[in-house]
């Protein structure tokens, strides 16, 4: 690997709306000072990057209780290719971009947002022109050796999925997909009645057209459907309830992306943008167990670390066979002005129908378990990895989005100092004590003990 160590920072969902200069801010100071130390510093751009040729927005009305959607019900982000900018001057040198948002503007912006990294000369994955681009490796080469970056989302915008080429006609722009299947689990009698209702409703006889466009390997499937929905008996070991799973075919395309990633270059980080949570839920602290499974697989095939963005909320840290995996960082920054709010009929939309969201911010003393709170506050890891490739150090940062500063400063991230970090380390350490992960403190900094 030629260098004595490699050390790579993550960061959380960048929601950036504006340029920023430090101003003499000695915490805003020092977290710049560790992501520039790093050889690699991750991050994840949520909103569309958009200039004077992607002004509009796609507005699909599209509601579906599978998937964490936009815009729909109510959001969208859009910020200057000048936040780039801010992002790279402060250490940022690996850039993330599958996510539920890319598709806000369409393909259009897909398009935009990687013209605006490439004429930086940015890395950057997740995002490609077709279905072969969006799901590829980038690379970057640091004097502790080329990293490879393999991105992809569970949280698939509607028509967001990038297209196949052939050589009849070009795919579309779009995300690298990781779409997420829904089993309910019930009693067998449950499942009995199901089968009679769909019978006496006429749905059995039809439901093969529906499943065949959006499920070709249904009909090799050992469950039952009701019109699109999987059902499975309940077991011991798997009680009635909600459970999720990646598409085996995104699976293993994603895993394929790796081991090509990790057979051309030194170190592999994978990044996950996903809104799911345990038992159906979303953005909760709770990290489903697919998410679980599949980052250890990963990792198993190669990866050095995984990063999970998404969910606005701080989750665990776990070590499994000495790689990091942080189930999500919150976020990076929360410049609020970046999202806009859009009316339920885009066709009433006027002048005065879009709210200001930018009210009162939640106060930093907020309660565990709300994710107002957990909004406005993040971990910067610091991952050390020996020139025997090893993980020998893993340094948590605690860092505040400023909740109750005025703007431009709220939303910007910096240091936490004091009480502030230790609440902060508090919350990561008790999300992390399920993975079996011991964190101690140094003054206002956590480690990992290993």
């Amino acid at each position: 690997m030629g260098a004595d160590s490699f050390t790579l920072a993550a960061t959380g969902d960048a929601i950036v709306g504006h340029r920023v200069t430090d101003r003499g801010d000695e915490q805003f100071a020092h977290l710049r000072s560790v992501l520039a130390g790093a050889d690699a510093a991750l991050t994840q751009v949520e909103p569309v990057v958009v200039d004077d040729d992607c002004l509009h927005a796609s507005l699909p009305q599209v509601r579906d209780q599978y998937q964490y959607l936009s815009p729909f019900p109510g959001a969208i982000m859009g910020t200057a290719p000048t936040s780039l900018d801010t992002l790279s001057s402060m250490g940022c040198n690996l850039f993330t971009a599958a996510s539920n948002h890319a598709y806000d503007f369409g393909p259009g912006g897909v398009r935009c947002t990687l013209s605006a990294m490439r004429d930086r000369g940015l890395t950057v994955a997740g995002l490609g022109t077709d279905l072969s681009a969006a799901r590829s490796p980038s690379y970057l080469e640091t004097p502790a050796g080329r990293v490879g970056l393999v991105d992809a989302t569970t949280s698939v915008p509607p028509g967001g999925e990038a297209g196949v080429s052939t050589p009849a006609f070009d795919g579309q722009a779009g995300v690298s997909p990781l779409h997420v299947e829904w089993t309910y689990r019930v009693p067998e009698d449950r499942l009995d009645q199901l089968r009679e209702i769909a019978a006496e409703a006429g749905i059995e006889a039809v439901k093969g057209e529906w499943l065949r466009r959006t499920n070709p390997d249904w009909a090799d499937d050992d469950a039952y459907y009701f019109m699109q929905m999987r059902f499975a008996p309940a077991t011991e070991d798997r009680p009635p309830g909600i459970y999720q799973a990646v598409s085996r075919r995104d699976r293993s395309a994603l895993l394929a992306q790796v081991q090509t990633a990790a057979a051309n270059a030194d170190w592999v980080v994978l990044a996950l943008h996903a809104h799911q949570s345990a038992d159906g839920n979303r953005n909760t602290s709770d990290a489903p167990p697919f998410l679980h499974d599949l980052a250890r697989d990963a990792v198993d095939t190669g990866v050095d670390a995984v990063v999970v963005t998404g969910p606005h909320t701080l989750r665990g840290v776990e070590v499994y066979e000495g790689r990091p995996i942080c189930y999500s960082l919150g976020n990076f920054w929360f410049h609020e002005e970046a999202i806009h709010r859009v009316p339920d009929d885009p066709e009433q939309v006027t002048d005065d129908s879009v709210p200001d969201v930018r009210g009162d911010s939640a106060a930093e003393g907020e309660s565990e378990g709300s994710h107002d709170a957990d909004n406005w506050r993040s971990v910067l890891p610091v991952c050390t990895f020996g020139a025997d490739g090893d993980l020998s150090d893993l340094t948590l940062y605690p860092v505040t989005l400023r909740p109750t500063a005025d703007p431009p400063l709220r939303g910007t991230p910096a240091m936490a100092t004091g009480e502030t970090a230790h609440s902060i380390l508090d919350v990561v350490e008790r999300r992390s004590e399920p993975f079996g992960t011991p964190v101690r403190r140094d003054g206002t900094v956590g480690s990992v003990e290993l």
